[in-house]
């Protein structure tokens, strides 16, 4: 059995024009797509073929990343369950190696599939070796997530529309194209985390009259598979505003063309920070809920940010004593 460091695998990509902002920041989505490329890459090794991204945890940008930059991604399995994996994903940038620091750190969970696209079992375990502290927490996080997705099925049902009376708010149609997967015919989660970010962040500049830039994306579960074919609806929506922050509803529902049946797949929160000219962040317009429905989203969504802001100093504890974060082997 392969230990925690035997699974570690590495990526690089240099930041190009194209992968960033007019303030020349790389955009979130391209980071978050990168982010999910590694973790599939270290799953499906360990589980001999198809893995599909079943769980998304935090995700917060510590610090900016620009052209020019070259970005090195981090990933490895931590803990393998019956069907499941949980992988250790993170992002170091610089102008070179010799000058890395980190950008991001998050966990993803990964679930093995046949090719019909059921869950299969996952032979391989991984042992933790060197890394006891990675592997304990990473089963910790294991036996709490089974709780929360205990109503995953309940959970794809619901398919009320988001936002319905809301001014901010944009809904875009598309249809899973083959191009849009890595192995069989399920939606490649990368793929769907970056037009996630295009389109909430179409609304936050929309508000902000500006440029803006993802400085965190809430845990999120997928509830149902989307497949070559099906028409996936994306809307996404103003939840709240802060000072110079926004927090972005988005709420993904999949369609079957052929019997017309809509499933949830997937509800998130993006938040972008408004940038000024200097790159600096700046203010936002002020913005006044009148609807009941925007009344109950900007409650929920100040709550949430509250404790992401609790969160987001766990985060870079964890980063500042580097005890979940795994070294090069």
């Amino acid at each position: 059995m392969p230990t925690i460091r035997e699974t570690l695998v590495e990526s690089y990509h240099l930041v190009n024009p194209a992968d960033a902002n007019p303030l020349g920041i790389l955009h979130g989505g391209h980071m978050m797509d990168w982010l999910v490329n590694a973790g599939t890459l270290t799953a499906s090794r360990v589980a001999r073929g198809e893995v599909v991204l079943a769980f998304l945890d935090d995700v917060f940008f510590i610090r900016p990343v620009h052209v020019g930059d070259m970005v090195r991604i981090k990933a490895w399995v931590e803990y393998v369950g019956k069907s499941s994996m949980e992988v250790g994903v993170l992002a170091e940038a610089g102008k070179n190696s010799s000058n890395f620091s980190t950008a991001t750190l998050s966990y993803m969970v990964f679930v093995a599939v046949s090719p019909r696209g059921e869950p299969r079992e996952v032979a391989t375990k991984v042992e933790p070796g060197r890394d006891e502290a990675l592997y304990e927490a990473a089963k910790n996080r294991w036996l709490e997530r089974r709780a929360k997705v205990a109503d995953r099925r309940a959970k794809a049902e619901e398919v009320t529309p988001l936002a319905p009376d809301s001014e901010w708010k944009v809904t875009s149609y598309r249809i899973v194209l083959s191009s849009d997967t890595v192995y069989g015919n399920a939606m490649f989660g990368g793929r769907l985390l970056k037009i996630l970010d295009e389109l909430s962040d179409v609304v936050a500049s929309r508000f902000a009259q500006g440029v803006v830039v993802t400085g965190n994306v809430d845990n999120m579960s997928f509830y149902w598979p989307m497949r070559v074919g099906d028409i996936v609806e994306v809307t996404t929506a103003l939840n709240y505003v802060g000072k110079t922050s926004m927090e972005i509803g988005i709420k993904v529902i999949c369609e079957d063309p052929y019997t017309g049946r809509r499933h949830h797949a997937t509800t998130s929160y993006y938040t972008f920070v408004h940038l000024g000219s200097d790159a600096r962040p700046a203010p936002v317009p002020q913005y006044v809920p009148k609807t009941e429905d925007e009344k109950k989203r900007w409650e929920e969504g100040k709550q949430r940010s509250e404790q992401r802001r609790r969160r987001l100093e766990e985060v870079k504890e964890i980063i500042e004593k580097g005890v979940f974060i795994m070294p090069s082997n």
